[in-house]
């Protein structure tokens, strides 16, 4: 007869809980070395625990529950001194539940040397996930007819038919499952790593790709322009007008490994109060020229807000900002900058009546070499997009298509400075 009762389910759901537990906690922090297997320890410590306090089936010689199972899984995936730490706790467990038994430490400690033994006669960590689930089978299979064995040597004991379907067979399938589990569980680690892993030299070798070549017109400007300048008999003036232009390139590329480094290392060094109100006030002086160029009126309503951050960084993220609201607007147009302080935020909303963008272009913004324009590198919005996330903000953006575009960017409120934002 088959025992299945409820305290199988029990003790299955402990483990299986424990098992998730461990690997929360493992891609949680993505820490390997002690704190891998301290995580390892404590949850299969708990199961162990939780397995003895349900017992499947109780007699005068024998109590059964599935303790073996965490207890081997701790061995193979922790290693041995996890291993030896959860004897420690498998042998006081079980001696203040029940009490002593000399024959319960020489079954545990057996289990142990076979399962170290084996892990190194077979090299376990170098075995396939299809071997490990095969060897941890036959393991626990020869761990659990060790044991009978021990015990029907040491005491009264008595292995019957029974004994070898319930206490043998069905525990080594639950281990088969559960190292399946354990396998599964790995392999989606690994492969959540392998994913960051590529998305980091992905992003490295676009940014290497930008980098060279947004760098290399000028300096192929530069490199032109100075052949020129040695030719005989060349004016004067255009011997000024061939430095000027390539003194210009040169200050472009600077700005370009500029924008670069902000991106790079946006935290500013100097953080101090920023006063909404005088920044966007300033701002709004500094795009003037270029606003009436463009033919563009702007529209603000500020209300004052103190924010912490650095100023230089919040006027280049900001005036990135305008600069490309008024250019979407080359026949002119309206923008509006409003400022609103509630439930202990400041809210910026840049508002333009421009050519607007699709949803698709809404997802690329900020990314490196993505723009809009014509000529446009995309690094301006790329690191408006960095210093706000570095100065806590969140930045959201609404357009349509031939209707204009909104950025909305929203700062905690320094509450010592504005205590009526609270």
């Amino acid at each position: 007869m088959i025992i299945f009762n409820q305290d199988v389910i029990n003790n299955f759901f402990y483990i299986i809980l424990s098992i998730f537990l461990i690997f929360f906690l493992i891609e949680r922090k993505m820490i390997h070395g002690w704190y891998t297997r301290l995580a390892t320890l404590v949850s299969l410590s708990m199961a162990i625990i939780l397995c003895m306090l349900s017992p499947i089936y109780q007699n005068p010689y024998c109590v059964h529950d599935l303790r073996m199972i965490p207890f081997v899984l701790g061995i193979m995936y922790g290693g041995p001194y996890t291993g030896l730490a959860l004897l420690v706790v498998l042998l006081l467990s079980r001696t203040m539940i029940y009490s002593w038994s000399i024959v319960a430490f020489v079954i545990y400690a057996v289990i142990y040397l076979l399962t170290i033994i084996g892990m190194k006669w077979f090299d376990f960590d170098r075995l396939t996930s299809r071997k490990k689930i095969i060897f941890s089978v036959i393991l626990f299979t020869v761990h659990s007819l060790v044991a009978a064995l021990i015990a029907n040597a040491m005491t009264v004991f008595v292995m019957d038919e029974s004994y070898l379907i319930n206490f043998i067979l069905l525990p080594s399938v639950g281990m088969l499952i559960l190292t399946y589990i354990c396998e599964t569980l790995l392999k989606q680690i690994q492969i959540k790593q392998a994913l960051v892993k590529i998305e980091k030299m992905e992003v490295l070798a676009q940014l290497a790709a930008s980098i060279s070549h947004e760098v290399k017109n000028p300096l192929t400007v530069i490199k032109g322009f100075l052949r020129l300048l040695n030719q005989e008999n060349l004016p004067v003036g255009k011997k000024e007008q061939y430095l000027a232009i390539a003194s210009s390139e040169l200050n472009r590329a600077e700005d370009i490994i500029n924008d670069y480094l902000t991106f790079a290392k946006p935290d500013p060094d100097q953080v101090e109060n920023i006063s909404i109100s005088g920044q966007l006030n300033k701002l709004v002086d500094m795009v003037e020229p270029l606003s009436n160029q463009q033919s563009v009126d702007v529209h603000k309503s500020i209300m004052d807000a103190t924010i912490v951050g650095n100023t230089r960084s919040f006027q280049q993220a900001f005036l990135n900002i305008m600069k490309n609201a008024i250019e979407s607007m080359p026949k002119g147009g309206t923008l509006t900058i409003l400022s609103k302080v509630q439930k202990g935020n400041v809210s910026i909303t840049i508002t333009d009546t421009g050519i607007g963008m699709t949803s698709e272009q809404q997802a690329r913004l900020g990314e490196p070499y993505f723009s809009t324009k014509e000529k446009g590198t995309g690094l301006g919005l790329m690191v408006s997009y960095r210093i706000i996330e570095a100065m806590r903000g969140v930045i959201t953006v609404d357009s349509r298509v031939g209707q204009g575009t909104s950025f909305q960017i929203v700062f905690p409120v320094d509450r010592l400075k504005d205590p009526s934002s609270l």
